[in-house]
């Protein structure tokens, strides 16, 4: 028999691999598999699901490589190894061949079976014949083509729990999708019964590679035997596993808090770019005779004056001399990479841009102060404490760490705040240094993984973005040594600038938002460390997001149409679109003053992306609901807070534009803008940088008002529409969704009542303009959303327990049993003839599928016509359509008056019979709202008080005060089986157009039933047509249309004129 050589346990750098933390199926003894749990992008720290088998994960763990040698430890030299491979056959020599009975001990092998090891297959993620095989002397898995392979093969192993032990072992990939890896699980049992777990991952593997790789395990739980597995995560491609060992390496560590010490410097070194603080506060340090020209010593700090060689002379406070320090001066660093470290310091600062005279600005600066000194009051100044700040003590959740990391950045912006009474404050420089250096001793390194319930957007966002921040902000007081030492955990944990969770258990590509995230991690730390290689690749690494998804795709991102998708299948322009351009805003000045300059055409995608995704959900000075998903639960973003915050993305990416396409934004910019107070705008930007060039903008005065006009945007890809008249000054939202895009989305135990707001709901903006933004969202009826068709039950509000609760049940599904799901019909569109003509459609059903209605909406001009037909329950309840719900504005109230009578309403409901027109009548006429219906309806009034609070929608929120608002609803109930509705709506009309209108209608319903809905406008002889099925059918003498689908005619003379169409599948 061949033996091989057992390989050394020498490596040369130290990476991270990261727990595993989605629940384990246990689905006999030798059931291996886990389950993971879907991952999704997040730019806000999305709260981790907590794993019900109680999983625990390491804090001492160190990842090592010896093929890409990255650093410079030795992991052999940190450790004694004191014991004997602990493991059966660790290099496959010992085999036999696979029984064709499938006994216990060598069922799952293809050839031969390795003697000590035993097969595991995921049934429910494996297809096909793998194979699984010992015969060359090394354990190879090979999917069959095509098909998908998730499984292991391991062995028990007997441990000491009080040890710490050296995994070692060779890998190499071919083509593999999916990860590999080694994977020890601990386990505790009480009668059968999985009490808790914890699973140790090694550092993963994947594509094409050959690895050396060493790490060490350190037990967490009490268990005197563990399960070693070599694991291939669902994919294709073949894995080669050899030489696995598992020795013991001495006692574990204890895990107690590191302190930070200081030693006197043996020599000083530093560059014209830098400054030096000393190490030792205490002593007293004097420049040579005869050599203060080449530095001088203020308060602590060493500044370089010039390149040279002199000596530091070190005294006790007594007086006592005790040391000659040689100090050199060298000359300055890379000057373009110093220089864009300097612009980043301006972009997210903006100090240079500081006026005494700015009552912004110096509210911004006093804010910051006050801050800082509360926090510098509150901190715990205790090494041997477990954290820096009481209210931040708990670094089991990974949100504490970044928090913690983002109050050290706040106090760095002070440092550099010539107005800030902590400007260049030594003392608070050493303490921020310090806290950085204990931070990354304790918690941030490249010994940690992502543990517990840990977040990884903490580790590969949140924390990343504020440590290189704060050495950017503090840069002439780090040494490259010390960058160095921050950003290697950055580059540890965040390995790869396209694709996040790399560390862990199915990764997942960097895109959107979080890319851009992503790049101002890595971008910003490349500059830092002075990487050309490292700066290109973060770079180009944001190449995908200038490339349109394509129609109909599903992918995430921008599509031409205006489209904005995130999350899978969410609309999300409002949010995670605004995100995006606000990070990249940052980034693009940045990435244009380097020779990574973005060419002409990727500019122009940024045009697309202002004009046609953003300004058309801009409002009177409020980005749209229907495009914001569940932060409309947040009290703190409101949808003017949301359009201020697309607007300063717009206005920093305008700087980077041609000068008339510049200008033609900033223009449009300036009108939406007029619609915000200034203070209240001013007040809500937090650096300098961006307060001046709001000022600017707003006091240039070649820039000139471009206001908003008529305009009609059909989003296609995200299934919703948004028009703006100009004459009559009003907007209109349609927020539909299809088999493409989701309802709505819970996460994170926010928009937890956002149950019916992609079920057809519309949203009218006219001069109230706090209709929205002030505490609707809390206090609307969430069960009656404007214009949709609903059953009146109650609902659970979809939180992180309800969510934790249905996954018990039902799995994957979970997201569907709480109400989030698509339509099962892709019948949903919408086309426009012009700016002022439109049809929609929506072969609807509601989230568990017991009502089901045709509904359509014709736009004409100044009117817009809402259809519904077929309207169906499957069981006994009460479902009904919402005219309007309508927030009553107390400064302006509306009166309401049926078939031109004026009726009075109270908190109870009033039904009434026959009714043709509707009209809200505001006090001051200028905000009226009319609804004409085709023929006497039977409708149900009410104005009510309804009480909310914002931690009702938004569980995370501290305000728990209860609000109230007054509404007034305005409903049609369906008690008959293939009812109907038709109404028209026309927004800001005057009470006299409205009562013309109530006799002079020009827009006929042809027909409202399962088949057609047509539309006649005879005024401007416009035909709206949605045909839900196949085949002929007549709509007037001379058209018969053959296919499903939406069309708008016109008929010019004696000939119809297809204007638009869009041929839909019929279901």
């Amino acid at each position: 028999m061949k033996h091989k050589k057992y390989y050394p346990y020498i490596c040369s750098s130290i990476l991270l691999a990261c727990l595993l933390w989605s629940p384990t199926v246990l689905a006999d003894e030798d059931s291996s598999g886990t389950t993971a749990l879907p991952t999704s992008q997040e730019i806000e720290p999305p709260q981790q699901i907590t794993d019900l088998s109680h999983q625990v994960t390491s804090q001492n763990d160190v990842a090592v490589t010896t093929t890409e040698k990255e650093g410079d430890s030795d992991l052999e030299s940190q450790v004694t190894l004191t014991g004997e491979n602990l493991l059966k056959n660790p290099q496959f020599d010992q085999t036999s061949p696979a029984s064709t009975t499938s006994t216990d001990k060598d069922k799952g092998w293809s050839k031969e079976a390795a003697e000590g090891w035993q097969v595991y297959k995921d049934s429910k993620q494996t297809v096909g014949s793998p194979q699984i095989d010992a015969s060359e002397q090394q354990l190879t898995m090979t999917n069959e083509a095509g098909k998908k392979l998730r499984g292991c093969v391991h062995q028990t192993v007997a441990i000491n729990p009080e040890k710490q032990y050296l995994v070692s072992f060779d890998i190499e990939t071919k083509d593999k999708t999916g990860q590999a890896f080694v994977r020890v699980i601990e386990e505790i049992k009480e009668n059968n019964t999985l009490k808790e777990q914890r699973l140790w991952l090694s550092p993963m593997a994947t594509g094409t590679m050959k690895k050396h790789q060493e790490k060490l395990y350190v037990p967490k739980l009490k268990v005197n035997q563990i399960k070693l597995e070599l694991f291939y995560e669902t994919g294709q491609g073949q894995v080669i596993f050899d030489n696995i060992s598992l020795r013991e390496a001495g006692d574990k560590p204890s895990g107690a808090i590191k302190e930070v010490t200081h030693s006197l410097e043996e020599r000083i070194a530093l560059s014209l770019s830098k400054k030096h603080l000393l190490a030792i506060p205490d002593y007293i340090y004097q420049v040579a005779a005869g050599a203060n020209q080449i530095v001088r010593i203020d308060n602590g700090t060493v500044e370089p004056l010039q390149e040279g060689h002199t000596l530091l002379e070190v005294f006790t406070k007594e007086g006592q001399k005790i040391a000659d320090l040689p100090l050199e001066v060298t000359g300055k660093d890379d000057s373009e990479m110093t220089a864009l470290i300097s612009q980043w310091r301006q972009m997210i600062l903006g100090a240079d841009s500081y006026s005494v005279s700015n009552p912004a600005m110096q509210a911004l600066n006093q804010k910051l102060d006050d801050s800082v000194t509360k926090n510098l009051n509150s901190l715990v100044n205790n090494q041997k404490e477990a954290y820096l700040w009481e209210d931040l003590k708990d670094f089991g959740k990974s949100s504490h760490m970044t928090a913690t990391y983002r109050r050290l950045e706040e106090m760095a912006k002070q440092v550099n705040s010539p107005a800030s009474k902590y400007y260049q404050d030594t003392a608070l420089i050493r303490l921020i240094k310090d806290k950085l250096a204990w931070l990354h001793l304790n918690y941030y390194n490249p010994q940690k993984d992502i543990e517990g319930n840990a977040n990884w957007w903490d580790y590969e966002i949140g924390t990343p973005r504020a440590i290189v921040n704060t050495l950017t902000l503090l840069y002439p007081y780090f040494t490259q040594d010390e960058i160095k030492a921050q950003t290697k955990s950055i580059s540890h944990f965040v390995p790869d600038p396209k694709q996040f969770r790399s560390t862990l258990v199915n990764p997942f590509k960097a895109i959107g938002g979080n890319l851009v995230d992503m790049g101002r991690v890595k971008i910003i730390e490349a500059l830092l460390t002075q990487d050309d290689v490292k700066l290109k690749e973060s770079i180009e690494a944001l190449d995908t997001l200038f490339e349109f998804q394509r129609d109909g795709s599903k992918g995430e991102g921008f599509y031409k149409d205006g489209s904005y998708i995130d999350h899978t299948n969410v609309a999300y322009t409002g949010a995670y679109g605004n995100v995006l351009i606000d990070g990249l805003s940052q980034l693009i000045p940045l990435i244009q003053a380097s020779p990574m300059a973005l060419n002409a055409q990727k500019l122009e995608v940024i045009e697309h992306w202002i004009e046609k995704s953003f300004f058309p959900l801009l409002i009177h000075g409020e980005l749209m609901d229907m495009s914001r998903g569940r932060s409309i639960s947040r009290e703190n973003a409101s949808s003017r807070m949301a359009a201020l915050e697309a607007l300063r993305g717009i206005l920093r990416l305008s700087q980077v534009l041609p000068e008339a396409n510049k200008n033609r934004i900033q223009g449009q910019l300036k009108s939406i803008l007029a619609f915000h107070d200034k203070e209240r705008m001013l007040s809500s930007l937090s650096s300098y940088y961006d307060i001046n060039l709001f000022e600017q903008v707003l006091a240039n005065e070649v820039i000139k008002l471009m206001p908003m006009s008529t305009n009609l945007s059909v989003f296609q890809n995200m299934d919703k529409l948004a028009y703006y008249h100009t004459d009559k000054d009003f907007g209109f939202a349609l927020s539909m969704h299809s088999n493409r895009t989701l309802n709505f989305e819970a996460m994170n135990n926010e928009n937890t009542r956002g149950w019916y707001t992609g079920d057809g709901m519309f949203y009218l903006y006219n001069h109230d303009l706090t209709h929205y933004s002030d505490k609707y969202w809390p206090t609307v009826n969430p069960l009656k959303m404007p214009g949709t068709t609903e059953a009146e039950g109650k609902r659970e509000d979809v939180t992180d327990d309800y969510l934790k609760k249905l996954t018990i049940d039902y799995k994957e599904k979970a997201k569907e049993e709480a109400g989030m799901s698509t339509l099962p019909s892709s019948f949903v569109g919408a086309i426009k003839g012009d700016d002022k003509i439109a049809l929609a459609a929506m072969d609807f059903q509601n989230w568990d599928r017991t009502v089901s209605a045709k509904k359509a909406w014709g736009i004409f001009d100044d009117r817009i016509v809402f259809l519904g037909a077929g309207i169906q329950s499957t069981k006994d309840q009460a479902v009904s359509t919402t005219i309007d719900q309508r927030k009553d504005n107390p400064e302006n109230p509306y009166r309401l008056l049926v078939n031109g009578q004026e009726v009075s309403l109270t908190n109870d409901t009033l039904e009434k019979d026959h009714v043709t027109s509707v009209l809200l009548l505001s006090q001051d006429g200028k905000n009226n709202i009319g609804y004409l219906f085709d023929k006497p309806t039977t409708l149900v009034f009410s104005r009510q008080e309804q009480s909310g609070r914002w931690s009702d929608i938004n569980k995370g929120s501290t305000n728990k005060e209860l609000v109230t608002q007054t509404f007034i609803t305005i409903s049609q109930r369906h008690q008959q089986a293939n009812d109907t509705y038709a109404y028209t709506l026309l927004p800001n009309v005057s009470q006299e157009d409205f009562d013309k209108a109530r006799t002079e209608s020009s827009i006929e319903v042809v027909r409202n039933d399962s088949d057609l809905q047509i539309l006649h406008d005879h005024k401007q002889d416009l035909w709206t047509v949605v045909n839900y099925h196949d085949g002929p059918q007549r709509i007037n003498d001379q058209l018969t249309l053959e296919k499903a689908g939406l069309y708008l005619y016109q008929k010019v003379g004696n000939v119809f004129k297809l204007l638009s169409k869009d041929l839909l599948p019929s279901d």
